[in-house]
């Protein structure tokens, strides 16, 4: 799409195993959006190490963060190469906190991504501020990598992609679709809807009309993919109603996908919201990639 002409995917890098998974993965979406990949390093300055008394940084220390930072970056270069040696591969190294550096270079990127645990971690299931900060100010659609990529290129899995009627939603389909459509996979639309339970309607429920309460939530995807359908006929799509949680729902479908697409959050938030439940759950928990869309700011 023109909007994304010359955009570069762009990969938070800090020495981690996690990083470079996510830098592999990035690498492969890279070589499929005949997109450059771009490497950011951030190394702490000054600051990050003032603690409220008289502590004096000397520039020598400064200046060996940051050639360790670049020596991070020769090696992850020389990883992605080897498995796409005609990429264009870019850096960016600078001080200061990593989320705002992602961040800010996520204003011209096609995609930001990330390792789902990074050099300070705690555990496997747990979000580093950086992740979390990136995922929920970014400005391009961003990708919670966790574990290695099956291949050193996108594989045949679908990719998955949750819909719920949002304005946001729409933005996550437009993105699955171009994906899809890049990386010559199908494309499993996938709508999950509360039942009676989840309503309070346990005991009302002979009074609803189900059967019609379904159709409705059929047409919620069928809106959804009117007209972009016809822009990708290259993409093979299954269009999926599922009644049930949807983080829950979304995660099933999640272990036979090479990438799951959501929107930031979902109906009943508004623009510029933080990450709503279901796709925070699913950036933990998910054990493929997540790709979290937001209409751009």
């Amino acid at each position: 799409m023109s909007e994304h002409a010359g955009a570069p995917v762009v990969v938070g890098v800090d020495g981690s195993r996690a990083a470079l998974d996510a830098a592999r993965w990035a690498a492969g979406t890279a070589v499929r959006l005949d997109a450059p990949l771009l490497l950011a390093h951030t190394y702490p300055d000054e600051a990050t190490f003032y603690n409220g008394t008289a502590m004096m940084i000397d520039a020598q220390f400064i200046q060996e963060l940051r050639e360790d930072g670049n020596s991070m970056l020769d090696a992850t270069t020389a990883a992605v190469l080897q498995d796409h040696p005609g990429l264009a591969v870019e850096r960016d190294v600078r001080s200061g906190a990593a989320a705002s550096h992602l961040i800010e270079l996520s204003r011209a990127a096609r995609i930001v991504a990330l390792g789902a645990q990074g050099a300070g971690a705690v555990t496997d299931y747990l979000l580093g501020s950086t992740v979390l900060r990136t995922v929920n100010h970014a400005h391009s659609p961003v990708a919670v990598v966790r574990g290695a990529p099956a291949t050193a290129a996108p594989d045949n899995r679908p990719i998955v992609v949750g819909v719920d009627g949002s304005q946001v939603s729409e933005k996550a389909v437009e993105e699955a679709f171009a994906l899809a459509s890049a990386f010559g996979v199908g494309l499993d639309v996938v709508h999950a809807w509360s039942g009676e339970k989840q309503h309070g309607l346990a005991h009302a429920s002979k009074y609803v009309d189900w059967t019609a309460y379904e159709e409705g939530e059929k047409a919620v995807v069928s809106e959804c993919l009117a007209g972009i359908r016809d822009e990708y006929p290259d993409v093979p799509v299954n269009e999926m109603t599922t009644q049930g949680v949807s983080a829950d729902v979304l995660l099933r479908h999640a272990t036979t996908a090479q990438l799951l697409v959501v929107g930031s959050h979902g109906r009943g938030k508004v623009l510029g919201a933080l990450l709503g439940s279901v796709s925070q759950n699913l950036v933990h928990h998910a054990p493929c990639p997540v790709l979290v869309c937001r209409a751009r700011q």
